[in-house]
């Protein structure tokens, strides 16, 4: 008798065959740009779909594969709080295959157990395709909004969030060794109201799986992607298979050096939710959690020889 596949499996392939797919992509874009596609007001603010047996089932086959692959090296886990709420926040690499992010989470998984709860922050585009958010539901996915951080801060679960969004993940290669944040300042404002620690989460390597050209700002502005997309940037890459490409489409990432490091948590003991409203607590604190992350992505990138190579 053929064996059933678990509704877990079916909904990693389901959402692999929608997002990796080029001409699906493109199809799912231009849906978006036409206003097609409505935007789901209740997808990503469900912690309580993360399904642990998924999670667990997942990062057995993943982080193998990605430590021969990426050569992956991962420091500092202890760092992270094994129970309680805190604040993950990382430089963003990669663009729309966020190899990183995964693999944070699954690096976590490994230490800690799947039954402790990580929740990943993502685009809400990401959210519109009903198979994309299935799968995003089952490992832990929310909507990049404060109300799904804060819900899943309110579940005691450790919150990954990367404020810098579309300006680190395609910031140029030339770029690649900085932390670009962008000055957005809303994930203090979270940490701030919610009393939690912020526990930063440097990564180095993933931003060298592709070739980023451009930002391509003005191309975004001209097309209207701010309103249409929600985003600020119409990437230019040069990327396996395609070549010279937009950053918008999948790619198969080069088998570049990766490694991750978490960081202590920082704790403002003395501040009061009363603070995140006050701009000059936000720009010192946020110069802080920077600043400590762009040390250790100094210190990483020092022990680095080559780009891809590592």
């Amino acid at each position: 008798m053929k064996e059933e596949l678990s509704p877990g499996m079916k909904s990693l392939i389901n959402a692999a065959a929608t997002y990796v797919v080029p001409p699906v992509t493109w199809y799912r874009y231009g849906r978006l740009l036409l206003g097609l596609d409505p935007r789901r007001p209740d997808a990503g603010f469900h912690p309580e779909l993360r399904d642990p047996e998924f999670i667990r089932e997942m990062d057995r086959v993943i982080m193998p594969l990605a430590r021969k692959y990426f050569r992956l090296d991962v420091t500092g886990q202890e760092h992270v709080p094994r129970e309680g709420a805190a604040l993950l926040v990382g430089n963003h690499n990669g663009g729309l295959q966020p190899v990183d992010s995964f693999l944070t989470c699954g690096a976590i998984v490994e230490y800690q157990g799947a039954e402790r709860a990580v929740f990943g922050l993502g685009h809400d585009y990401l959210f519109r395709e009903p198979s994309l958010a299935d799968f995003l539901h089952r490992v832990g996915g929310l909507r990049a909004h404060p109300d799904a951080a804060r819900m899943g801060l309110d579940a005691g679960g450790l919150v990954l969030v990367y404020p810098g969004g579309d300006v680190d993940t395609f910031r140029p290669f030339t770029e690649r060794n900085r932390v670009c944040f962008g000055q957005r300042k809303g994930f203090i404002k979270i940490a701030l109201r919610a009393g939690v620690p912020i526990v930063p989460v440097v990564s180095v390597g993933a931003h060298e799986a592709w070739l980023v050209l451009t930002r391509g700002e003005k191309i975004a502005a001209a097309l209207d992607f701010k309103r249409r997309l929600r985003t600020e940037v119409c990437p230019i890459v040069v990327a396996l298979p395609l070549g010279l490409t937009s950053g918008m489409l999948p790619y198969l990432p080069l088998p570049a050096k990766m490694d991750i490091r978490f960081l202590p948590p920082i704790r403002w003991k003395r501040l009061k939710p009363k603070h995140a409203e006050d701009e000059a607590v936000l720009q010192r604190c946020y110069d802080e959690v920077v600043g400590a992350m762009q040390t250790a992505m100094d210190e990483m990138v020092a022990k680095r020889k080559y780009p891809v190579i590592g």
